[in-house]
């Protein structure tokens, strides 16, 4: 056991534990080692320590503050009333609210078209193959690995 060290004052190190005969003598019994020769606990690792400098990090926080500080000029630009005709009415509307609008519209509309062509591939691949498109066969699909099940 150690004796306790004031909070300042390093772990007195210990000396060097002798080395373990290689061959046995069968006259004298085995002795387990003693705490006195317990290997010294293994350096901190530089993966440990914390870095103080990480240029990709700073890179990053610069260029999320970039984007933000330009969505806050594009939103503060577009703030004029204009008038948008939906068919059936007509609202005056700031533009900002128009282009987030029709953005949502892009997304679900991109959305909905890659789903149509991604049916009609599968299907197209299974015709190919000689099933019906919804025999429920997985072809063409490379999400799921193939082999035997444990």
């Amino acid at each position: 056991m150690s004796t306790p060290q004031p909070p300042g004052d390093p772990e007195p190190t210990r000396p060097p534990a002798p080395l373990l005969p290689t061959a046995t003598d069968p006259a004298e019994p085995e002795r387990a080692p003693s705490p006195a020769q317990e290997p010294a606990p293994a350096p901190i690792e530089d993966a440990d320590r914390p870095s103080t400098w990480q240029p990709l990090l700073y890179l990053r926080i610069v260029i999320l503050l970039l984007v933000v500080a330009y969505a806050i000029a594009f939103v503060a630009q577009n703030t004029n009333r204009i008038p948008v005709d939906f068919v059936f009415w007509t609202a005056k509307v700031r533009l900002i609210w128009e282009i987030l609008l029709l953005l949502v519209i892009g997304l679900v509309g991109g959305i909905l078209l890659s789903q149509l062509h991604r049916h009609r591939r599968r299907a197209r691949l299974a015709k190919k193959a000689g099933q019906s498109p919804d025999s429920g066969t997985h072809v063409g699909r490379r999400d799921k690995a193939e082999g035997k099940p444990r």
